[in-house]
């Protein structure tokens, strides 16, 4: 008897679909065909946006079809941000789940994480259910900036990323300095354009360079919002010399924000996502110096580790930065924080004084396959 054929039910999606609406909702919201993270390098014959080179830009016209990479509105933008959050919960819980835990206890590590009803006392970064409110209140930001546009057109909103040498560190060694990278682009904002800014440090792995050296790199880069008056990012990129990057030829990439509220609440929750996608360099790209860096297809385990680990030594108000009126954003952000904490529902473990030792009795306890690796450090503050 000849066999049935089978039909593809309409509403499951394949292993592929499933990963590409995965990778659309991760992106940020500027451009279709723009790099996530660190910008890509471009041809350094040439000095252009590489953003203009492989797509349309998306129109400003708020009736324009070509909208499909944006969120529906704020409210969407929470909800994706919420589902970002729970994901990357488990993601982190796997890093460690089946390490020896002789020396430490399981439980603590989960309190680092906001799992269950426990939660750290110093508000670290990796904290993932504050970490989902400080994005919801970075949202609401993003919606009073979308109404100040809207009641001031001469306004120029920027989205800009920095990136540097400089502020990468190997996995094996670090420090990750944290502060250093924050101050300088803080600087650079503050001495060559009138900017109001509000941005956030975030930590990349960058997981095959540099390529045949032990350990990897991790690439510590900013995201930030800029508004004010037109005319600035040219003068910003060309009296920024501190920003030089080898694997990219934009150090500094910047991109003209659409007016909508789907392009304003996706750069909010894009800027407080966890640091969950890495990156690769095609080698033979990045000697001919073409456009070399792609979304990582696989992270391992000791990448989400250290990530887990860095945030957990990172309080999370520590990564916000403002500039001029983003000083104030930030207050604001930073407040509702600490008022949710106060109110927060579970226990509070007394964790901030002795993260270092936690994870030095992880890699202790796990030396086998951890034999390579130290403790990280973490530099958030200008006296460390």
């Amino acid at each position: 008897m000849a066999k049935s054929k089978k039909f593809k039910d309409p509403k499951k999606k394949t292993r592929k679909e499933a990963l590409r609406s995965k990778k659309k909702s991760a992106k940020p919201c500027i451009r279709m065909g723009c790099s996530s993270s660190l910008p890509q390098q471009g041809n350094p014959s040439t000095d252009v946006d590489p953003c203009d080179t492989k797509t349309e830009k998306l129109s400003l016209d708020p009736n324009s079809k070509n909208l499909t990479d944006y969120d529906d509105d704020f409210e969407d933008s929470k909800r994706i941000h919420l589902g970002i959050c729970k994901e990357h919960m488990s993601r982190w819980i796997r890093s460690f789940t089946k390490r020896k835990f002789k020396s430490t206890d399981r439980s603590d590590f989960e309190a680092l994480l906001g799992s269950g009803l426990v939660y750290a006392d110093h508000m670290p970064a990796c904290d993932l259910k504050l970490r989902h409110k400080m994005g919801d209140f970075l949202i609401d930001e993003m919606e009073l900036l979308f109404n100040l546009w809207a009641d001031n057109p001469d306004l120029d909103f920027q989205w800009i990323t920095f990136v540097g040498d400089k502020f990468m560190f190997n996995e094996r060694e670090g420090p990750a300095e944290f502060y250093r990278c924050k101050k300088a682009v803080q600087d650079v904002i503050r001495n060559n354009t009138t900017y109001n800014a509000i941005g956030i440090i975030e930590t990349q792995a960058i997981i095959n360079y540099p390529e045949g050296q032990e350990g990897k790199m991790f690439s510590v880069h900013a995201h930030v919002l800029c508004w004010g008056p037109k005319g600035h990012t040219a003068g910003l990129k060309r009296h920024s010399r501190r920003f030089k990057s080898s694997i990219t030829k934009l150090p500094i990439f910047s991109s003209k924000v659409v007016h909508l509220e789907g392009s304003f609440g996706r750069l909010g929750r894009y800027m407080a996502k966890p640091p969950y996608e890495g990156k690769e360099v095609n080698h033979d790209k990045l000697l001919a110096g073409q456009a070399c860096l792609s979304p990582a297809r696989r992270m391992e385990k000791h990448h989400d580790l250290r990530l887990f680990e860095l945030n957990a030594k990172t309080p999370m108000e520590s990564l916000i930065f403002g500039v001029r009126d983003g000083v104030e954003v930030r207050k604001r952000i930073v407040k509702r924080m600490i008022d949710w904490q106060d109110t927060r529902k579970g226990e509070e473990v007394k964790l901030g004084h002795r993260v270092d030792d936690l994870f030095e009795g992880l890699l202790r306890d796990n030396n086998k396959r951890l034999k390579n690796y130290k403790p990280l450090k973490v530099k958030f503050r200008k006296d460390q």
